[in-house]
């Protein structure tokens, strides 16, 4: 009996020892060095790592929930009067001339097709007709409009004054990862939501709570906020241009190579001639540094489920299963015109033909990016006149900036002879008894400099051969 007892202790200590794999179970995977994990010990993250982290998380959060609440207000306003604007048709499309094989162009339900699907352009052209000019549920919807797009400047207002206006319009509530912020109360009226979205974006560039508690340097919201302030309502003069910046943040994309991402924005070109609009729209996306952006220990399951969120608010690392990168970088890529429409005003009817593009990789060109954001600085990448961007190539190293080149250089050290530091330490530059009858000095002949030929001269005799100074005491 004892026997059996010991052939099973044997075997269950076998079975423990073979891999995983052997029984179904996968073997544990190695762990990535680079992904980020707590110190041994450590539950989670201190105060003030959580506070940079929400530094950069909630402004995000409160303005992308008010641009959202802008563009469902705004679609919900133009289906009051037109219900087949703004959605998507069944079936193929229909084209203006279907039997001319070389016109693209089909009647179509949106004035631009950015990927968050902004109302702005279309409902600035309407906002910009003359009321004379008007009938029917056309004049309804404008004279709805034009009042609700008039707004203030809500950069001249004070700190306080901004915080109580959100707050009547906001509630409080927190995001999936934790982070607390104010999102636009239920039933707002379009004109509410687009002064709810002006007053964020100017709250966001001023608030000063997070002074203390950010990173070092902390987030630039200027840069930040200029990247929002042009898809507000404007309008637009006969033969006049207008030109929007549709971005939503964290609106990401790839651009230039697979596994390389970044934030994307869409430029809308606008030309109104009498109550005809045309529109131009090309993407531009704003780059980021990759390594930090895009770590490579980024796995697809974290996409779905980010299990390093706690160690990443400890390490202040900020990438894109977080948001948009909240530093200016002095380039963008700028894309095709990949959508491009003739909107015709007519006494009852709006309507909308359009032509697109297919978006092909790499059909992007790399620009400056303006520092204000301003569209109207902007230019659609032309096949024919622009040099492609390409992929950055790894093995290519980029030359370092100027700054990084000075403070590399290796400075030649100052060079001080045997004398001269027998002088400062003993007040004798050669060898002898100093004054206090002590103390005896040798200083030996210098050692050759790098690169210079070796001294001849013999040296004294007696004297150690040595590069420094050294002290001798005799006895008496």
């Amino acid at each position: 009996m004892v026997g059996w007892i010991r052939v099973r202790v044997a075997g269950m200590l076998i079975a423990g020892l073979l891999p995983g794999v052997v029984w179904g179970v996968p073997a544990q995977k190695k762990p990535n060095p680079d992904r980020p994990t707590l110190p041994y010990s450590m539950l989670g993250p201190r105060r003030d790592d959580i506070d940079a982290y929400d530094s950069k998380a909630e402004p995000v959060a409160r303005v992308s929930e008010a641009l959202i609440s802008v563009n469902q207000t705004g679609w919900e306003l133009i289906h009051g009067y037109y219900p087949a604007l703004g959605t998507s048709r069944e079936g193929p499309e229909k084209r203006v001339h279907p039997d001319d094989p070389a016109d693209h162009r089909f009647f179509a339900s949106f004035a631009n097709e950015d990927p968050s699907f902004s109302p702005m352009p279309l409902l600035c052209m309407i906002g910009s007709l003359p009321e004379s000019q008007l009938s029917g549920p056309l004049k309804n919807l404008h004279n709805e409009l034009a009042p609700a797009m008039a707004l203030e400047d809500y950069s001249s207002w004070k700190l306080d004054e901004l915080r109580k206006a959100v707050d009547k319009l906001t509630d409080a509530t927190a995001t999936r990862k934790g982070v607390k912020y104010r999102t636009p109360k239920r039933r707002l009226s379009f004109k509410q939501a687009l002064q709810l979205y002006a007053m964020t974006v100017a709250l966001v560039r001023m608030e000063t709570k997070w002074a203390d508690k950010t990173d070092s340097p902390p987030p630039d919201m200027v840069d930040f906020t200029n990247r929002l302030r042009h898809q507000l309502p404007r309008r637009i003069s006969d033969g006049e241009t207008a030109v929007l910046l549709l971005y939503l943040p964290a609106n990401i994309d790839e651009p230039l190579a697979r596994g390389e991402f970044e934030e994307r924005a869409d430029v809308v070109v606008i030309k109104r001639s009498d109550s005809t609009f045309e529109a131009d729209q090309f993407p531009v996306y704003l780059t980021a540094d990759q390594k930090e952006w895009n770590p490579s220990w980024i796995e697809l399951a974290d996409v779905i489920s980010d299990t390093t969120l706690v160690a990443r608010k400890y390490e202040h690392d900020w990438t894109r299963l977080d948001g948009p990168y909240l530093w200016f970088r002095p380039d963008q890529l700028n894309g095709e015109v990949v959508y491009r429409a003739t909107v015709k005003f007519q006494a009852a009817e709006i309507v909308i033909e359009a032509e697109r593009s297919i978006v092909r990789r790499r059909a992007v060109k790399r620009a400056d990016r303006p520092a204000d954001y301003d569209p109207a600085k902007m230019t659609a990448f032309n096949p024919d006149v622009d040099a492609a961007a390409v992929p950055h190539d790894p093995l290519s190293v980029e030359p370092a900036a100027i700054a990084e080149q000075f403070n590399g250089l290796k400075w030649p050290a100052p060079y001080f002879s045997n004398a001269f530091r027998a002088w400062c330490a003993y007040g004798r530059s050669t060898t002898g008894r100093t004054d206090d009858g002590r103390t005896w000095v040798f200083v030996d002949a210098d050692a050759p400099r790098k690169g210079a030929p070796a001294s001849s001269a013999p040296s004294p005799a007696g004297i150690p051969q040595s590069a420094f100074t050294t002290q001798q005491t005799p006895s008496w």
